[in-house]
C-alpha cells in the first residue's frame, strides 16, 4: 500500500509535456501575430487631426507592453515548466528502470542460489 502512495504515472507526465509543448507553440504564434499583425502605420487612423500621433504612440506603447510583459513572460514560464516537467519525467523513468533492474538482479541471484 505504501508503494501506491508514491507511484508516479509516467504516461500522465508525458502527456503534460506534450500539452505544454502545444501551448508553447500556440503562444509563439500569438506572439508573432502581436508583433507583425498589429502594426498601425501613419495615416491609418486618418490625417490632419491632433490626436493621430498620440493614438499611434499609445498603440505602440501598448503593443510593446503586451509583447514584452505579457507574451514573452508567458512563453518563458511555459517553456520553463515544460523543461522541468520533462526533466522530472526523465528522472522518474530512470529511477523506475534502476528499481526494476535491482529487483531483477535480486530475483535472478535468488533463483541461482536455490536451483
Amino acid at each position: 500500500m505504501a508503494n501506491d502512495s508514491y507511484r508516479v504515472d509516467l504516461d500522465r507526465l508525458d502527456e503534460v509535456v506534450k500539452k505544454l509543448n502545444n501551448v508553447l507553440k500556440d503562444m509563439q504564434s500569438a506572439s508573432g501575430k502581436a508583433k507583425s499583425g498589429t502594426h498601425l502605420p501613419e495615416g491609418a487612423l486618418g490625417k490632419g487631426f491632433e490626436e493621430e500621433g498620440e493614438l499611434r504612440k499609445t498603440h505602440d506603447e501598448l503593443k510593446g507592453f503586451i509583447e514584452q510583459k505579457v507574451l514573452n513572460k508567458l512563453e518563458r514560464l511555459i517553456d520553463d515548466l515544460q523543461k522541468k516537467t520533462s526533466k522530472t519525467h526523465g528522472a522518474y523513468q530512470d529511477q523506475e528502470q534502476n528499481t526494476s533492474n535491482a529487483m531483477n538482479k535480486g530475483h535472478t541471484s535468488s533463483q541461482n542460489k536455490y536451483s
